[in-house]
């Protein structure tokens, strides 16, 4: 299992650099959490996104890999291209697509193609996760937390605070980090930056590796639906 510690996040929208402050520091990046809470763009609504992640890692000298299931954004076709020919296809379906979050994610992965970040689409298996567990690389990934946690869907109150209810809720997203498989490759280890989350009560479980993945792809409703690979350019031996 890779060794990943993780805070508690500090408010209801602050998972996603939560997640990314624990993978900087298992890459010993001493930046402080308040530091990449300040640094990553937030959403209107509140929380982010995972390629807004990316990108502050980028701009950090990482290396970033994104692995979208994410058809809002893009379409299958488009995987066979160079990036610069993706960015034309982002431009060309921002002028005929309405929505502000749309807007916002397209302009962020065009930002994220220009800085060199690599941007796949492959089939999410066991086999995929297990490539980068056994190099010791974790995965930070935008998954749905209604799926994953089993719990009624949710609304923000004025307060900004997400309140459980099934009836007027919606789906919401989340991120987490995987550290590799438990005693066997049915389930997946999870640092969870949501402490007082309602199925698990922790920081770290272990989940069904089906369950896992179906969580990641529900992620769509919300514009996840990513994993995000994040390694140092120069790879050196990892001493915990």
């Amino acid at each position: 299992m890779i060794p990943i510690k993780i805070h508690t996040q500090p408010d209801d929208s602050t998972c996603g650099p939560t997640s990314l402050h624990a993978v900087y520091r298992y890459f010993k990046d001493s930046i402080p959490l308040g530091d990449v809470i300040r640094e990553v763009p937030s959403l209107d609504e509140g929380g982010t996104l995972e390629v807004l992640l990316a990108c502050h890692a980028l701009k950090r000298g990482y290396r970033a890999r994104i692995y979208t299931y994410n058809l809002h954004i893009f379409d299958p076709t488009w995987f066979k291209l160079s990036n610069e020919e993706i960015i034309v296809k982002l431009e060309q379906q921002m002028l005929v697509k309405k929505g502000s979050k749309l807007h916002r994610a397209t302009l962020a992965y065009i930002d994220f193609l220009k800085l060199g970040g690599e941007l796949r689409c492959k089939d999410l298996t066991i086999g995929l996760l297990s490539e980068y567990f056994e190099e010791g690389i974790p995965l930070l990934t935008g998954l749905s937390a209604t799926y994953l946690y089993q719990s009624a869907r949710e609304f923000g109150d004025e307060g900004g605070n997400s309140i459980y209810d099934d009836v007027r809720g919606f789906p919401m997203g989340h991120f987490v980090v995987l550290c590799g498989f438990g005693e066997d490759q049915k389930s997946i280890v999870v640092a969870d930056p949501y402490q007082e989350n309602p199925y698990f009560k922790d920081n770290y479980y272990e989940v069904k590796a089906s369950h896992l993945i179906n969580s990641i792809m529900l992620g769509m409703a919300t514009f996840d639906a990513n994993l995000l690979a994040i390694e140092p350019k120069i790879k050196e031996p990892i001493q915990e």
